[in-house]
Order: C-alpha cells, then sequence, then structure tokens
C-alpha cells in the first residue's frame, strides 16, 4: 500500500474550526495518510486566541507541493477571500501552471455552511473535489472526510 501525503489548512479565530480541522487530521491518518497540519494566518488586528496563534504554522509552498490531497476548512459563515483561502490557492495555481499540483485533491470541511467558495476555489485552483461528507455531527463529518480523501488520493497514484 502507497503512502500518501495530506496537508489540513484551517482559518480560526477560535478552537471551533480548529477542532474540526484536528478530526479531519485524525480521519487522514485512519486512512493511512502522511498528514501536515497548517494554520493560514489572519488579517492584522483580528482578535484570536493566542494560543491558536503559537501552535501553529503557516502553510507554505512546499507543503502544497508534498501533498496528495489539501484538506481546507474555515468557520461557518465566513468566505474564502476574506480568510485567505483564495491568495492560498492562488499560489496553488502558480504550481499548476509550472505543472507540479495535477491529481491532486482537494476537500473543505466547515461547521454549517461555508463549503461552497471553499470548493469553488479549489476547482479554479486545479484540484479534483471531493464532496463534504454529511453527518450531524460536525467533528464526525470532518473525521470522515479527512479519511474519505486519504483513501481517494491513494487511488489516484501510479500504482508502483
Amino acid at each position: 500500500m502507497q503512502d500518501v501525503n495530506v496537508v489540513v489548512v484551517f482559518c480560526s479565530r477560535d478552537k471551533l474550526t480548529e477542532r474540526l480541522a484536528l478530526a479531519a487530521a485524525v480521519g487522514a491518518v485512519q486512512g493511512r495518510a502522511f498528514i501536515r497540519l497548517r494554520r493560514l494566518p489572519d488579517d492584522a488586528g483580528a482578535e484570536i486566541d493566542p494560543e491558536l496563534a503559537r501552535e501553529y504554522v503557516a502553510p507554505r509552498d512546499a507543503d502544497a507541493e508534498w501533498a496528495d490531497a489539501i484538506i481546507a476548512g474555515m468557520p461557518a459563515g465566513a468566505d474564502s477571500a476574506a480568510t485567505g483561502f483564495e491568495r492560498y490557492f492562488d499560489s496553488l495555481k502558480a504550481l499548476r501552471d509550472r505543472g507540479r499540483p495535477a491529481g491532486k485533491i482537494g476537500a473543505p470541511f466547515t461547521e454549517g455552511d461555508g463549503t461552497a467558495s471553499l470548493h469553488a476555489a479549489m476547482q479554479r485552483a486545479g484540484l479534483s473535489t471531493v464532496a463534504m461528507v454529511s453527518d450531524p455531527d460536525a467533528a464526525t463529518a470532518a473525521r470522515l472526510q479527512g479519511r474519505r480523501v486519504a483513501e481517494a488520493a491513494r487511488s489516484l497514484r501510479p500504482k508502483a
């Protein structure tokens, strides 16, 4: 069984989206993937839980190159442009233009609505998208999403 790499990127000013990002990461590990957990930096002056600010590394281009799949999440009701995901996915487009992200999977997670703008941004970046798993419990849905994305990424890898 081949290894797959999954980057879980999230934007959060509180612990809720962080909890979902951790659940998605656990699901990816359950799907036998290596993970990197990254948090998008907030706009200057935004109120944020100080613990979140020091606990996570911001995503880098190297993460996108390393990843077979990218799972992204943001708070319910947020917009991908306002959270910084548009800039993040613009960097993926630049990689695609250099021939790098072909065959990568993208998948959103969030509590409530808001996945549509993430889904659209991922498609514009050239990622093959996986729809959000439906479950009444958001953490369970995120965990199942992580596992499904790891399995989907594995199925798309060229056989050795």
